[in-house]
């Protein structure tokens, strides 16, 4: 009978013991990623980094040098501004905004290596003497993009059509940047999902202010103060019917203000001032039906 209690207790204390390690495994493999950072793309962010230098003057309202902790053989998931995905150890959030960067970012950097990349901000860097390049048009999976406040200049290129699933882009505040009628074109015909979208103080002084109806009718934000746009107002702003926040102020615009702003229910900012000596006019009709929203 002892001898029968002795085994029982031994087997209840192997049956706690099995469980236990199994739980301790099973919680292991939970809580670390499946894989680290792949050596290319490793070397790849090394390289971006090299060609840059940190300046004190490069960031204006933040300042954070996260390439700065950035050291080869170690995990480059676990870097400043760096995201991985968990299962492939693949970079597809790479956030270096207020970095101090200062130098050329040139049309055969490292950075376009980064091809599983699905968020990208540069944005208040000092990217002196960089034209965007056409390169960005390869980051096919990117759905938000900021380039903003950095000094980027010439034309924004026609490859940014070629970037079908971004939701948010911005663009603003680069101050000898230009967006060509043809360009635009293009962007808004094939930016579909497009959500947000920012262009304060880029050239769009020869785009036709009726070509901005091409542009989705999901927007949710269109900030294009200070843009050079002229003529009149577009008279079918109703169809943004999500629209939240409508900057078109410090342009050349003059005539009516649309009578179907009224349309825009879900309207929490609305700016049109500094429009040609504010040669804008409001109906009272219209007065009556915008103060209603």
């Amino acid at each position: 009978m002892g001898f029968y209690l002795l085994s029982l207790s031994q087997f209840l204390s192997s049956i706690l013991f099995l469980f236990h390690f199994q739980t301790t495994i099973s919680s292991s493999n939970h809580s670390s990623p499946s894989h680290s950072c792949a050596h290319g793309q490793s070397l790849s962010l090394l390289q971006f980094k090299a060609s840059f230098s940190i300046s004190s003057s490069a960031s204006g309202y933040c300042q954070h040098p996260k390439t700065a902790s950035w050291k080869e053989g170690t995990d480059c998931c676990l870097w400043d501004g760096v995201t991985c995905e968990m299962k492939t150890g693949d970079v597809t959030e790479l956030n270096l905004a207020c970095s101090l960067l200062y130098g050329t970012l040139h049309p055969n950097s490292t950075l376009f290596s980064l091809r599983h990349l699905r968020k990208l901000d540069l944005s208040d860097n000092d990217f002196i003497g960089s034209h965007i390049s056409p390169q960005f048009g390869q980051f096919s999976n990117l759905t938000h993009l900021n380039l903003s406040l950095s000094v980027f200049a010439g034309q924004v290129p026609s490859e940014f059509s070629l970037l079908s699933k971004l939701v948010s882009l911005d663009l603003s505040s680069n101050y000898y940047l230009s967006l060509e009628p043809l360009s635009f074109e293009k962007l808004a015909q094939n930016l579909t999902q497009l959500r947000e979208l920012r262009l304060s103080m880029v050239d769009m002084s020869l785009v036709a202010p009726d070509s901005l109806m091409n542009l989705s009718s999901s927007l949710s934000s269109l900030i294009l103060n200070s843009c050079g746009l002229q003529g009149k107002l577009p008279s079918s702003m109703g169809k943004f019917k999500h629209l939240q926040y409508l900057n078109l102020g410090e342009n050349s615009f003059f005539g009516p203000i649309p009578y179907d702003l009224e349309q825009l229910t879900e309207l929490v900012s609305l700016v049109l001032s500094g429009n040609e000596n504010d040669y804008l006019s409001l109906e009272p009709t219209s007065f009556d039906k915008l103060a209603q929203i």
